[in-house]
């Protein structure tokens, strides 16, 4: 029960904020600099950082710097797109948040009670719960709760899209 947070579903979304964020601070370094005067192919260099490899931003500019196009009204437009992205994750996020917790309580919420139960001796934990029927009760519901996070988090993914 208290092990499903560890579901890949839950690790991968302060990934994408970051790469989102890492693209909007790259795009208006960029910008700042080509608007003080500095050319943007020496700018794009020196900005650059791991992650950007093989995104449609680096080859935008790799292929405008390599025809000799003007780069910085398309900057300004994807740096638009990004905030525009990051502000909609953020809205998101804001409607999802009482889903979230809701799904953390139901995910914790039966292992504090019989944790509390068997601190509080209200049940003897050794004798209650090692008959058959318990334990089988038991799996189920950490099954149980496994499928229904896992379908939690598929409608706040639903939603995201």
């Amino acid at each position: 029960m208290i092990l499903t947070w560890l579901l890949p579903g839950a690790l991968l979304r302060p990934e994408r904020k970051n790469a989102l964020a890492r693209q909007m601070e790259f795009l208006e370094s960029v910008i700042d600099d080509a608007e003080s005067g500095e050319h943007i192919h020496v700018s794009f260099e020196r900005h650059r950082y791991r992650d950007l490899v093989g995104t449609p931003i680096e080859k935008f500019c790799y292929l405008s710097i390599a025809q000799g196009l003007a780069l910085l009204p398309p900057l300004r437009e994807l740096a638009r797109q990004c905030k525009f992205q990051i502000e909609r994750e953020r809205a998101i996020d804001v409607e999802i948040a009482p889903a979230r917790a809701t799904l953390k309580l139901l995910t914790y919420f039966p292992a504090l009670i019989l944790l509390g139960a068997a601190i509080g001796n209200v049940m003897p934990v050794n004798q209650s719960l090692l008959a058959p029927i318990p334990v089988g009760m038991v799996l189920i519901s950490i099954a149980l709760q496994v499928f229904g996070r896992q379908w939690s988090e598929r409608i706040i993914a639903h939603a995201r899209s």
